[in-house]
């Protein structure tokens, strides 16, 4: 049904015939007053139109952006987690490696004797799952700055895993070179007991 036949049957009804019998009986005033006020309600329904299709939109885009975001949080936990195991499974159980010989390897890859690292003290701390904690209180002696910043950020960012708990720089000498005593924690994967290997 076309627009102008649809038109035509409404003029047909009754209540359309009666409404204009009463539009023709108002006077000229009266019509003018109907014809803006038809015009205002118009007015009225088209901006409550497009006020709607505005919130819907508005609506939509903030749903995008909220997948977006969690999209973004899966892929960051998702490539932590991927970090995490490839760091777990770079550790060899802590019977196959001792932390003086790690510490040595870092020490070294900066250009530093290897007399210049002095483990004050070493003990076991918290036992997980499958990591052991070591709590180490070491000494580096005549260093210049930047390799202890190198060797401090191998140490949080290596592998096995150390954290550091404290820095206390003691001394530098007058060509500049500093001693550091340094508190950290290290993990290494836990040795299995004999009687839990096959």
């Amino acid at each position: 049904m076309d627009a102008g036949t649809f038109l035509e049957k409404i003029k047909e009804q009754e209540f359309y015939q009666q409404l204009q019998s009463a539009y023709q009986q108002l006077s000229s005033e009266q019509q003018g007053y109907v014809k803006w006020g038809a015009a205002g309600a118009g007015f009225l329904v088209l901006f409550f139109l497009i006020f709607s299709m505005i919130q819907a939109a508005n609506g939509t885009k903030n749903e995008y952006y909220e997948h977006q975001e969690l999209a973004r949080i899966v892929t960051d936990a998702s490539d932590e987690l991927r970090r995490l195991k490839g760091q777990s499974s770079g550790m060899a159980p802590a019977g196959e490696q001792n932390w003086k010989s790690i510490l040595m390897a870092r020490v070294t890859s900066q250009g530093i004797p290897a007399e210049s690292l002095e483990i004050l003290k070493e003990s076991a701390g918290a036992t997980q799952s499958v990591l052991q904690e070591s709590v180490l209180e070491i000494k580096l002696k005549n260093v210049p700055l930047r390799p202890l910043v190198q060797i401090l950020t191998q140490m949080e960012q290596g592998s096995p895993p150390m954290k550091l708990k404290g820095l206390l720089i003691e001394t530098a000498s007058e060509d500049g070179k500093l001693t550091a005593k340094i508190s950290v924690s290290g993990y290494l994967a836990k040795q299995e007991k004999d009687g839990s290997r096959r």
